[in-house]
């Protein structure tokens, strides 16, 4: 079996990161960001869901705050603006409520698309390396989208889990490089089996997530974006404090960095939801449930 990415696939990704490199402004949601990603898509070039996974994993990666990833996997035609996701099984605030120009409502069986402008929109203090907004849908309908609500829901689910990936695989590297330079007893923390130990076990919860994210975008399988799910809410869930906690405790500097990927790890493990309810879904698909 070839893991490696095959040649469309880099060109894709050489095409974002070169998209980042020359317009992103910083960890805060940019809107040109968004525009710009979409416009350098070639529309020759289709891409499969296994393509958008790579798209959106590597966003994530990089460190930026867009909705493009999200937009890319629900295929949503939207305006400029960037998009932002409200589902009727989440209560709560939505990312990029505040921010994006288009808003989408997925309610149990269809989805509707509105203008930022026509909806209830009330940005919120948030310290998850995410803009949140607590919105509520407009009084007139949208632009619907009928019977769309599961392709929706089980996009989004891609979408967080491959953000997961992302934001872990940096999380690890952050963590990795500190540990490298940062100096204690005459000597590298890195040289400390007890630290290394447990980087390699972060490491290797971050590259499984990675790996379990792409597999289900390959597959399509309903039964594997429930096993990836389920294991990357995990992966957020550990490996935030552990990190946290190799880095001396002091990982939310401003010098250090971590704590951008930290903390949209607790935001992405709350936005996939509860554990027993992912374990239930892989149950569900189970051919012994």
């Amino acid at each position: 079996m070839d893991f490696d990415l095959d040649a469309d696939q880099r060109a894709l990704l050489d095409r974002v990161e070169a998209v980042v490199a020359a317009k992103a402004s910083g960890g805060a949601y940019d809107a040109q960001l968004d525009d710009a990603l979409r416009d350098a898509l070639d529309p020759a070039q289709p891409l499969d869901l296994l393509d958008r996974v790579l798209v959106t994993e590597r966003l994530a990666e990089l460190g930026t705050a867009t909705t493009f990833g999200t937009a890319l996997l629900v295929g949503a035609d939207v305006p400029p603006g960037g998009l932002a996701v409200a589902t009727a099984a989440r209560r709560g605030p939505v990312r990029y409520g505040g921010q994006a120009a288009t808003l989408a409502f997925v309610s149990d069986v269809d989805v509707v698309l509105a203008a930022a402008d026509t909806c209830r929109v009330e940005e919120i203090r948030s310290g998850f390396g995410y803009p949140y907004a607590r919105v509520e849908a407009p009084d007139a309908d949208g632009a619907a989208r009928p019977g769309a609500a599961q392709r929706w829901r089980e996009a989004l689910t891609l979408a967080r889990s491959a953000e997961v990936a992302g934001n872990a695989a940096s999380a690890v590297a952050r963590t990795a490089e500190h540990l490298r330079e940062r100096v204690q007893f005459g000597r590298p923390l890195a040289t400390f089996q007890a630290l290394r130990h447990r980087l390699a076990d972060a490491a290797v919860s971050a590259e499984a997530t990675r790996w379990l994210v792409r597999e289900a975008a390959h597959t399509g399988s309903p039964r594997d974006l429930a096993i990836a799910a389920s294991y990357a809410q995990q992966t957020a869930a550990a490996l935030g404090p552990e990190l946290v906690q190799m880095g001396g405790a002091r990982s939310f500097a401003w010098e250090f960095g971590l704590h951008v990927y930290t903390m949209r790890l607790e935001a992405l493990r709350l936005e996939l939801g509860a554990p027993d309810r992912l374990a239930a879904a892989v149950n569900s698909h189970s051919e012994y449930s």
